[in-house]
C-alpha cells in the first residue's frame, strides 16, 4: 500500500516522471512508510475527487489485509 500511495503522490507532484521506488526498510517500518506516503500524497491533492480516490483506495488496501 505504501507503494501505490507514493507512485501516487510522485505522479501528481512530477507527471510524466519515472517514480521512486519507496526502500523496503522491513516490517517493522511498514507503519512509517505508509504514515509518510500518506502525507506525501495529502500535501499533492489537490480536489475532492482525488481525496475520494485516495480514500477508496486506502479503504481497499484495508479490505485486503483484513483491518
Amino acid at each position: 500500500m505504501a507503494r501505490e500511495l507514493s507512485c501516487r503522490a510522485q505522479a501528481l507532484e512530477e507527471p510524466g516522471a519515472e517514480p521512486r521506488e519507496m526502500p523496503d526498510a522491513g516490517m517493522f517500518a511498514a507503519a512509517d512508510q505508509i504514515t509518510v506516503a500518506v502525507h506525501d500524497l495529502a500535501l499533492v491533492l489537490s480536489d475532492e475527487g482525488q481525496v475520494d480516490e485516495a480514500v477508496r483506495l486506502v479503504e481497499e488496501s484495508q479490505q485486503r489485509a483484513g483491518v
